[in-house]
């Protein structure tokens, strides 16, 4: 039973103890963070995909779900819901905290045993069991691990879904992250028949709602100081009908701008709900800005939520773009005394 793991056993390593823990319980939820990208999607269904393979019950879940990952193999299997059972694990993947897979999912989570998969630099061990390696460049290459000490056949759906998540994190194995294990890795997936045009589909899918919201995002580019900024309204996406997932990759687009150390892209998420979504280059810590503001990620690419206090009030005597450029205005104060350190 998986009551009777010593978690706490110092002879054996976090994934291996996760692995017993897997291979002792029968039925599961799979669930990642909200607003997710192919690393949190990719690593969920490879891990479902494995556990069925075992002959587990398997149901995984997300709670905003995922347009692009329509090409990845098992997608139909991804529910925007929760299941009616309280499973034997519920395990969480590519998420620094518990809350980030929603209030309703943690609820059902935290009354059966956790099992936590992370790569996030100071995430929060939350689990039963908890498989944590910052360094790791994706989540996904740490579902490969554990699939390997599960002895699972890494079919080519598997390996399908595990490739795109280390591609969408390490943005196409550029990111200074990557390392010789991580392409041994992408080589072995490779061999086991990834399909990489599925890969390929999943990571640069677009829709014309996404090009009309993303003209909003270049007509507000600034660059001064070293930081490049841009933001997106509520309008925006109403006026374009395009989705909060169209503009996940725009802060990308500004992070590559010529002599740009930071970026900042704030998106309006819902009235006075604003997420700041950071990158940066070399040493340039970002995830330690994130968290000082209740948020996280890692050191180059990290986030949060910034909460506007009466916003119905202010908003009626305050423009809405000058609310944001008192966001971006607070944040990259707090990125020019990292940068002047």
């Amino acid at each position: 039973m998986v009551e009777n793991i010593e978690k706490d056993s110092s002879s054996l390593h976090p994934r291996k103890i996760v692995a017993q823990a897997l291979l002792e319980a029968d039925t599961f939820v799979i669930a990642s963070h909200e607003g997710p990208e192919p690393d949190a999607i990719g690593s969920s269904l490879a891990l479902g995909l494995a556990l069925e393979k075992l002959g587990k019950k398997v149901f995984i879940y997300n709670k905003d779900g995922l347009e692009s990952a329509k090409f990845l193999p098992g997608y139909e299997k991804l529910k925007t819901y929760l299941p009616d059972f309280i499973p034997d694990i519920f395990c969480v993947v590519d998420c620094a905290k518990l809350d980030r897979i929603g209030e309703e999912a943690k609820s059902l989570a935290v009354r059966t045993t956790i099992v936590n998969i992370d790569h996030h630099s100071k995430g929060e061990n939350f689990g039963t069991f908890n498989y944590v390696e910052p360094d790791a460049p994706a989540c996904g290459v740490l579902v490969y691990k554990v699939l390997k000490e599960l002895e699972v056949k890494i079919t080519p759906e598997i390996a399908t879904n595990i490739y795109a998540a280390i591609a969408k994190d390490t943005m196409g194995f550029i990111l200074p992250t990557v390392n010789s294990e991580s392409l041994r890795i992408a080589a072995e997936l490779v061999e086991s028949g990834a399909d990489l045009q599925a890969v390929m589909k999943t990571l640069k899918y677009a829709t014309l709602r996404k090009y009309k919201l993303l003209s909003f995002f270049l007509s507000r580019i600034k660059l001064e100081d070293y930081i490049s900024t841009s933001y997106l309204l509520l309008e925006d996406f109403e006026k374009s009908g395009a989705k909060d997932e169209d503009s996940d990759e725009f802060i990308d687009m500004i992070r590559g701008i010529d002599g740009v150390l930071v970026s900042i892209f704030v998106r309006e998420k819902q009235p006075g709900v604003f997420k700041v979504s950071m990158r940066s280059q070399g040493d340039i810590d970002v995830a330690e800005i994130a968290r000082k503001y209740g948020g996280g990620g890692h050191k180059n690419a990290a986030g949060f939520n910034f909460i506007v206090k009466n916003f119905p009030e202010i908003a009626k005597y305050q423009d809405k773009n000058k609310i944001v450029e008192e966001i971006l205005k607070i944040t990259k104060n707090e990125m020019l005394r990292y940068i002047k350190r």
